[in-house]
């Protein structure tokens, strides 16, 4: 389990709103505090007494009653004395000082400037890359000495300065032996990103090199990612903007097997409608591989004869032979595992592909779903998009902290089974970090519109998942002359296609008909008990059910792919009180 408060938007907006107020201040404008050496003390406000024990430390921003033992923060002071929770103290304090904690993020840090020139042999080293002196003093490449991490001591080390606007954001620190290392607490952004700015085609590679190469070979608008092939996109985050204008995006990245994953996420999030791959002459894994054997026009050669991706016409063996040859030799792809005890047998989920969601109404399909998206997000970090139309956002929240934290956000009957102060940031920073909640009030709900929305989220946000909850919500526009059943399936195409292009997961939530009743209970539905078309069941990918009697049975009724899972059921226990599942 990650745990994600540091890096989490949620965290610092508290942090940020406990650091802006005097908790003196504050504890004043409602009892009467007296100085007492380094602190300042009262008659507590939270049980009689006559000689004080209220203690508030100003330094260490906390209060403590020696008399009954209540202590905290101002938050919890708020939550205390106006016997409210900690979203509305939150909300109280930040109204009461002016501080709109909805619009503050986390500072950065920007590097000191290091500005010592190349040394000769460092100069010799970027011209047996192939890289020229002017070509360096362009980017502004500097050296100095530094601390590094394999070295574990200071050496000397080539600065590769990352500029935004021409300000200096970030420094990439290179020593020998590829030790490298970003500036501390500085924003991550592309290398050479104003380079891009209103251009109509750009370049992505995947190193610093790389970027010198192409600018070598007369290839300006021109972006390296700054952390190789990681899986951490947050430079894409932080400058998605400045792709606003292209329309081609020519993606060349290291041709091994972590370049190419990083290829792919990159036009997933792009869009792999406006973006190309490249192909390198043999013996070469990167750009600057082909100027060093291939000459700048080696270079020229690979950037103009870009590919573009598949994504509708004729599949040719080109195409598909690196596919078939994986499948052959390593299988066929393995959906994502949720983990969870019983369903992680029947059932895993991939990109590209719809899993409708049914059941009768009050049965728990929402909540269901909400435990497989936990376990995706905790198990493999899936970024989601929720369209839900029957739990408002706040209170969506808090459910899904129950998930993430196996404990109730109310009292409810057990008090220790309540989510605590920890558990609140824990799961708050969670959802903050990968669930992005639609705004229905502010889209056009119609399947084109949820689409757009949630196509701006892969791009901006690199949502995975997307829930449309529940279906019969969405406004239906039935052109003249085209029945329910042709609108339905023209629309689920739409879904289908969107998916494959994004490579997202796409639950959709469905009710069904009325159901009957057998012997005092109802019967099981299926896809096909979903009101308005068989192609509920025909389109979809799989099929799940949730049934809730005494237990809660997942029902899995359609699996389209058998490696990817199985038609069963399993069951669980599910506890009312901390709304959680147990396998049977």
């Amino acid at each position: 389990m990650r745990i994600v408060q540091s890096k989490s938007r949620g965290f610092y907006l508290m942090q940020h709103l406990k650091e802006s107020i005097s908790i003196v201040e504050y504890i004043s404008s409602v009892i009467s505090l007296k100085k007492d050496g380094s602190n300042y003390k009262a008659l507590c406000p939270f049980h009689n007494e006559k000689t004080p024990s209220f203690t508030v430390n100003e330094s260490k921003a906390i209060y403590k009653c020696f008399g009954c033992g209540k202590s905290g923060d101002v938050i919890d002071f708020v939550m205390e004395y106006d016997n409210i929770n900690y979203i509305e103290a939150c909300k109280k304090l930040s109204e009461k000082y002016h501080i709109a904690i909805e619009q503050h993020t986390k500072s950065y840090d920007p590097p000191a400037p290091r500005l010592e020139k190349l040394k000769p042999i460092t100069i010799q080293y970027f011209e047996r890359r192939g890289i020229s002196n002017d070509t360096l003093l362009r980017f502004g490449i500097t050296e100095t000495v530094e601390w590094m991490p394999k070295a574990q001591t200071e050496v000397p080390t080539i600065c590769f300065n990352y500029f935004r606007n021409e300000e200096l954001v970030n420094i990439k620190f290179r020593a020998k032996n590829k030790d490298f290392k970003l500036s501390k607490n500085s924003e991550l952004i592309f290398y050479n990103i104003d380079s891009i700015q209103g251009e109509e085609t750009v370049v992505i590679v995947e190193g610093e090199i790389d970027c010198l190469s192409c600018h070598e070979a007369g290839i300006y608008p021109v972006i390296s990612v700054p952390n190789g092939a990681g899986n951490n996109l947050q430079y894409l985050d932080n400058c998605w903007r400045s792709f606003d204008k292209a329309t081609k995006i020519i993606i060349a990245t290291d041709n091994d097997e972590p370049g190419i994953k990083l290829r792919d996420e990159l036009a997933r999030r792009l869009g792999v409608e406006r973006c190309f791959k490249v192909s390198y002459p043999e013996g070469c894994k990167d750009i600057n591989d082909v100027l060093v054997k291939h000459t700048k026009r080696g270079v020229l050669s690979v950037i103009e004869q870009p590919i573009p991706w598949p994504i509708e016409g004729v599949h040719t063996m080109d195409d598909l032979y690196d596919d078939v040859c994986n499948y052959y030799l390593n299988g066929y792809p393995k959906g994502y595992e949720t983990k969870i005890p019983g369903l992680n047998d029947l059932i895993t989920f991939s990109g590209g592909q719809i899993t409708m969601v049914t059941g009768i109404p009050g049965h728990g399909k929402s909540e269901f779903l909400d435990y497989i998206t936990s376990q995706l997000t905790l198990n493999y970090q899936w970024h989601w998009g929720i369209c839900s139309f029957e739990n408002p956002p706040a209170f969506h929240v808090t459910k899904l902290m129950e998930k993430f934290t196996g404990k109730s956000f109310q009292f409810r009957i057990d008090s220790t089974q309540r989510i605590d102060k920890d558990g609140f940031d824990y799961s708050v920073g969670m959802i903050d970090m990968y669930y992005n909640f639609i705004n229905i009030n502010k889209v056009d709900v119609t399947v084109d519109g949820i689409l757009q929305k949630a196509k701006e989220l892969v791009l901006r946000k690199g949502i995975k998942g997307l829930i449309i909850d529940p279906w019969n919500y969405l406004e239906t526009k039935i052109p003249a002359g085209q029945t329910e059943t042709q609108y339905i399936s023209e629309c689920l195409t739409k879904i289908k296609t969107f998916a494959i292009q994004t490579d997202t997961h796409i639950f959709i939530v469905a009710h069904p008909t009325k159901i009957k009743k057998e012997s005092g209970k109802f019967e099981v539905p299926n896809l096909y008990s979903i009101s308005g078309s068989a192609h509920f069941f025909n389109k979809t990918d799989n099929g799940i059910c949730i049934y809730r009697d005494e237990l809660v049975t997942c029902y899995v009724q359609k699996i389209r792919f058998s490696w990817q899972g199985k038609i069963g059921s399993c069951q669980f226990n599910y506890d009312t009180f901390t709304r959680q599942y147990k396998a049977i």
